[in-house]
């Protein structure tokens, strides 16, 4: 097993793409970018959807946590 390094999302509106367990196509009609949550969701045909299943973090916070308690 190796270890993945950078991941690279291409996305584009009009776009299908499969969601839900029984993998149904639906097409991407809106990709949005919640600046506040870090959250990236995707409108599609069959509704919305979270692109990722984590967050990025903002470079500013990458520092470590216990020097806020310090």
């Amino acid at each position: 097993m190796s270890t993945l390094r950078k991941l690279t999302l291409d996305l584009e509106l009009g776009q299908t793409i499969l969601v839900g367990q029984s993998n149904r196509p639906a097409e991407i009609t809106k990709i949005e970018y919640h600046e506040r949550s870090g959250e990236i969701t995707i409108n599609t045909t069959r509704g919305p959807r979270k692109a990722l299943t984590f967050k990025l973090m903002p470079i500013e916070q990458l520092e470590d946590p216990a020097d806020k308690y310090r």
